[in-house]
């Protein structure tokens, strides 16, 4: 059965560089311009999108009904004059002020759009233009030093401490400029059990079992509840990450049966001489060498090798199971309402 790329409730694996661009019917401002829709919550309304910027391009937006993300991957944008380029970063909140978005040479960009999406007040939400590249990492795995390190990119985004369990990513889910090194090896599986996530691979490469290769322009979606596999990559990555609320820490592991096998099996076999590939798992060679083994095959048909989480009997967060499709309700029924007053007096 063929899953519609854009949903979040199953797991995806696609390249937005190869969607097919048209006028979007999108909200405002970016409503009319060329792109394609990346994702689609059906309950909350919150959506990702890849949209063409034209040069010369002005908009003028209230954000009374939803937050405004913008990444640029090439070209440059504006709020109210304040200008990034290339990795820029660009956040219009719901409800904080608006603003106008102006561009001079272009530019294409990853949207995020969110309508009632938790945030805390005003002035800790608020307009921001960020030059990505001026921003100290942060490492993503509390207490490492390498490995996986991000800069946050949605504020606020809080990393929890070293020895204690927690949360990651602010009220509404976080948005990471994210770095993973070269020849790194990530043998359990993992689930999150509080959010769905989006990964969008900007450059180098990142092979996951069950998954598939990721190239430039790959996106992989893993829903709440559903088990994701081990990863590797040979160059190393950069990509974004997106959740749409915190995700819990540690990530409850599982172990993965032959994981080094298959994970060295890509490494030895991956070329260095040429760009990295998008290849989905059922296309890719290594599925048919996890297929053939006997372990595999057992391991899967066991209750441990279940492909959604839920079954776990522990009511310890965040091991604890909060069944598919909560933080897609919750988000939907998330109400803003109000204006701060020093907002109110500029209008």
């Amino acid at each position: 059965m063929t899953i519609e790329h854009w949903r979040r409730d199953e797991p995806t694996f696609y390249n937005f560089l190869s969607l097919d661009r048209k006028t979007l019917t999108a909200p405002d401002p970016i409503g009319g311009l060329n792109g394609a829709l990346m994702s689609k919550d059906t309950k909350s309304d919150s959506q990702t999108y890849v949209v063409n910027i034209p040069p010369g391009w002005n908009a003028k937006t209230d954000a009374q009904y939803g937050s405004l993300e913008f990444f640029l991957l090439n070209g440059d944008l504006s709020l109210n004059g304040e200008s990034v380029g290339s990795s820029g970063y660009i956040h219009v909140p719901q409800l904080c002020g608006g603003g106008e978005l102006s561009s001079s040479k272009g530019a294409l960009a990853i949207v995020f759009w969110n309508t009632n999406i938790p945030a805390y007040a005003y002035p800790v939400t608020r307009n921001r233009v960020t030059k990505v590249w001026e921003k100290p990492w942060t490492p993503s795995i509390p207490g490492s030093c390498g490995g996986v390190m991000h800069k946050s990119l949605r504020i606020p985004d809080p990393v929890p401490h070293p020895n204690d369990e927690g949360f990651d990513g602010g009220p509404g889910g976080y948005i990471r400029f994210q770095y993973i090194e070269p020849n790194m090896i990530a043998r359990d599986e993992h689930v999150h059990h509080e959010c769905w996530e989006e990964i969008i691979l900007l450059q180098g490469d990142c092979f996951l079992i069950n998954e598939g290769q990721m190239g430039l322009g790959s996106v992989v979606t893993h829903p709440q509840e559903w088990y994701h596999a081990p990863f590797v990559s040979r160059s190393g990555a950069l990509i974004l990450v997106h959740t749409d609320s915190p995700m819990g820490f540690p990530w409850p592991p599982r172990e993965y049966p032959e994981a080094d096998k298959l994970c060295g099996h890509y490494l030895d076999n991956s070329r260095f001489d040429i760009p990295t590939e998008h290849i989905p798992w059922d296309e890719h060679p290594i599925k048919d060498l996890q297929e053939s083994s006997r372990d595999y095959q057992k391991w899967r048909k066991s209750p441990e090798g279940q492909k959604w989480g839920g079954y776990e009997d522990t009511t310890q967060v965040p091991y604890r199971p909060a069944g598919r499709g909560v933080a897609s309700d919750y988000r939907a029924s998330w109400q803003r309402s109000g204006h701060h007053p020093e907002l109110s007096k500029k209008k």
